[in-house]
C-alpha cells in the first residue's frame, strides 16, 4: 500500500526528466536498497531545483533564479570535485525565492545529511555502514515529493515587473474580466505562493489607487482587474494583511479616478473600508458624495442596503438625470446576491427607464436597463414596470415600444399566465398586443 501511494504521488512530478530519475529512487526503495535510495533521492532533488530555476530564467527571465544559477555555477567552476554547491543551492533557493518554505528547506537539509551518511564509508561503533531504515527513507521520499518534486516552478518576488509589462502589452486582447482571470492565473498565479500574491496585491494597490501618472492611467483598468483576481484568491487573508500595514494602504489619491476605482473595489470588499485610516475614509466618503461611481456603489458607508437603494432611486429621478452604463448596472447588481437586493435592483432599472424625457432617451435607456435583467423581475416588479410605463408617454408612445415590449410580455406570460391585470394599464396593453 505504501509503495502504491508513493507511485501515485510520483505521477504528479512536474518535469519529465525528474520523473524518469525518480523511478530509479522508487525501484531502489522497493528492493530494500535504502542507502542507494537516499543517495539518488538527493541527486534528483538537486536536479529538480536546477530545472525549475532554469525554467524561470528561460520563460520569464527571472532575475533571482538567474543569480542563484550563476552563483552555483561559479562554485562548480572553482572546484569541480566539491559538492558544496548542492547545499548552497538549497539555501539560496530558500532565501531568494518562494520555491521552498522553512519546513521544506529543513527537510532537504536532513535529506542531505542522510545522503552524506549513506554515500560515504562512515562506520558506527560496531564497524557497520550507516543504514537508514525503511520508515525514515519513506518519509524522506514523501517529503521530497510533496515539498519539491510535484510543485511547479514558483516565481520569485521579482514577478511584479514581468507581470506589469506583460499586462500592459496584452491589455487589448484581455478585454473581459474572464479573460484577465484566466490569463493571470494560468501564466502567473499557478506558479506563486500566497505570500507572493499578497505582495503583488500590495504593489498593485499603489499603482491603481494612488498614482496618477500617464502610464498608471493607461493601465489602471487591467491592473485593477488583476488586483480583483488576487483579492478573491486571498480573501481570507486580505483584511489581516491590510491591518498589518494600515498606513501604506491608506495612502491613496486625494480624488479622481484612483479613488473611484477604490470605491468600486470596496463595494465588493466592504470589510476593508474599516481597515483604512480616517484620512483615507474621508477621501472615500467625498468620492461617494460627488463622483458618479461613488454615488452608484458607495453603499458600504450607509446604514444599510435599503438606504443605498433609496439614495440611488432619488439620484436617478433627480434633475441630475445620471446616465448609467451596462457596466454600472452590473456593478450595482453585484453588490448583494440576496432576493431583497434583486427586488431593489429591479425598482432601480424600472425607474431609470421610466423617467425618460424623450423618445430617443427612452429607446436607449430601455436597452440598457430592461432586456438584460428582465429574468430578474418577479410579479411585483412587473406590475411596477407596467404601471410606470403607463404613466410616461415617452415610454409607451415611442415607435419601438411594441417591438421592445415583447420581452416584457413573455415574462408576464411566464409568471402570470392569463391573470395579469392589463385593464389597469391600457396604453401598455396596446403595445403588448393583448386583444380586447
Amino acid at each position: 500500500m505504501d509503495e502504491f501511494s508513493l507511485e501515485h504521488i510520483s505521477e504528479k512530478i512536474h518535469y519529465g526528466k525528474t520523473k524518469d530519475y525518480f523511478f530509479e529512487v522508487l525501484s531502489s526503495y522497493q528492493n530494500g536498497n535504502y542507502r542507494s535510495t537516499v543517495v539518488m533521492l538527493w541527486s534528483v532533488a538537486v536536479c529538480d531545483i536546477v530545472y525549475k530555476l532554469q525554467n524561470l530564467v528561460d520563460l520569464y527571465d527571472d532575475n533571482s533564479a538567474k543569480v542563484i544559477l550563476n552563483e552555483v555555477t561559479k562554485i562548480q567552476e572553482d572546484d569541480e570535485k566539491s559538492s558544496t554547491w548542492e547545499i548552497k543551492l538549497v539555501e539560496e533557493v530558500y532565501a531568494k525565492t518562494n520555491l521552498l518554505d522553512s519546513a521544506e528547506c529543513e527537510n532537504l537539509r536532513y535529506l542531505q545529511k542522510q545522503r552524506h551518511l549513506s554515500a560515504h564509508p562512515i562506520l558506527n561503533s560496531d564497524r557497520e555502514l550507516h543504514s537508514p531504515n525503511k520508515e525514515t527513507v519513506r518519509s524522506l521520499i514523501r517529503n521530497t515529493l510533496e515539498g519539491l518534486l510535484i510543485k511547479p516552478p514558483f516565481y520569485t518576488q521579482k514577478i511584479i515587473d514581468e507581470l506589469l509589462e506583460d499586462l500592459a502589452e496584452s491589455k487589448a486582447a484581455l478585454n473581459t474580466r474572464k479573460k484577465i482571470k484566466q490569463y493571470v492565473e494560468s501564466r502567473y498565479f499557478s506558479r506563486t505562493t500566497p505570500s507572493v500574491e499578497l505582495n503583488i496585491f500590495r504593489s498593485l494597490w499603489k499603482l491603481v489607487f494612488k498614482l496618477e501618472n500617464e502610464q498608471c492611467s493607461e493601465n489602471r483598468h487591467i491592473n485593477f482587474r488583476t488586483l480583483e483576481v488576487l483579492a478573491i484568491r486571498n480573501s481570507g487573508a486580505l483584511v489581516g494583511f491590510i491591518n498589518g500595514d494600515k498606513d501604506y494602504f491608506s495612502n491613496i489619491a486625494a480624488e479622481g479616478e484612483p479613488v473611484a476605482y477604490l470605491v468600486y473595489f470596496l463595494a465588493n470588499n466592504s470589510a476593508i473600508f474599516e481597515s483604512l485610516n480616517e484620512d483615507a475614509k474621508l477621501k472615500v466618503r467625498h468620492c461617494i458624495e460627488t463622483h458618479e461611481v461613488g454615488k452608484t456603489l458607495g453603499w458600504f458607508v450607509k446604514p444599510d442596503l435599503a438606504t443605498h437603494a433609496n439614495d440611488l432611486k432619488n439620484w436617478i429621478e433627480s434633475d441630475e438625470r445620471p446616465k448609467f452604463t451596462p457596466d454600472q448596472f452590473d456593478a450595482v447588481l453585484e453588490i448583494s446576491d440576496t432576493d431583497e437586493w434583486q427586488s431593489e435592483f429591479c425598482k432601480l432599472t424600472t425607474s431609470y427607464y421610466t423617467v425618460s424625457r424623450s423618445f430617443d432617451q427612452a429607446d436607449s435607456r430601455f436597452q440598457v436597463a430592461i432586456p438584460k435583467y428582465i429574468e430578474l423581475y418577479d410579479k411585483e416588479a412587473l406590475i411596477d414596470l407596467a404601471a410606470k410605463i403607463e404613466d410616461n408617454g415617452q415610454c409607451w408612445a415611442r415607435g419601438r415600444a411594441r417591438q421592445d415590449y415583447e420581452i416584457i410580455k413573455d415574462r408576464i406570460d411566464e409568471l402570470f399566465g392569463d391573470d395579469f391585470e392589463y385593464d389597469e394599464c391600457p396604453n401598455f396593453r396596446r403595445n403588448v398586443v393583448v386583444a380586447d
